[in-house]
């Protein structure tokens, strides 16, 4: 955007009967002033945000929220460990009642 508009105002600046450095010299202080104001308002809202949140109420309760969200993650681990040893145990189980089978097949033939 600032670029168009220093490409009209250069444009501008090379009309007949006036002093074109002025005009230019004018057109690019605008310009910076211009480009100047945009910038600290997207700087100063971008600092301003993280310092909102660590400093308000939002911070504590983002922070609850994550303390409990590990703990559910820890406890979810935790059954899945519990499941991951049964099911180890019934294959076992299920191994040896296999080479039973097969024992006793080898033993009728």
């Amino acid at each position: 955007m600032l670029l168009a508009l220093l490409v009209v105002m250069t444009g501008a600046t090379r009309l007949p009967g006036q002093p074109s450095g002025i005009v230019a010299i004018l057109a690019l202080t605008i310009l910076a002033g211009f480009g100047m104001v945009i910038w600290s308002r997207r700087n100063s809202a971008a600092a301003r945000t993280p310092a909102e949140l660590t400093s308000g109420e939002e911070y504590h309760r983002l922070a609850e929220e994550c303390r409990r969200l590990a703990e559910m993650a820890i406890t979810a681990q935790e059954h899945t460990d519990l499941k991951l040893s049964e099911v180890t145990v019934q294959m076992d189980q299920m191994r040896a009642q296999l080479d039973s089978v097969r024992r006793i097949l080898t033993d009728v033939e």
